[in-house]
């Protein structure tokens, strides 16, 4: 039981990161069309 508790929660751990790195990418890409608006 307690091993499929901590598979649970690893998987839920690596969600949570994918969806970190994935605001950080538009956070980055919306400040990047912000500061050089020029080029779009």
């Amino acid at each position: 039981m307690c091993g499929l508790v901590r598979k649970d929660l690893e998987k839920e751990e690596s969600m949570f990161a994918a969806l970190f790195v994935l605001c950080l990418v538009i956070f980055g890409y919306l400040l990047y069309v912000l500061v050089k608006p020029e080029k779009f």
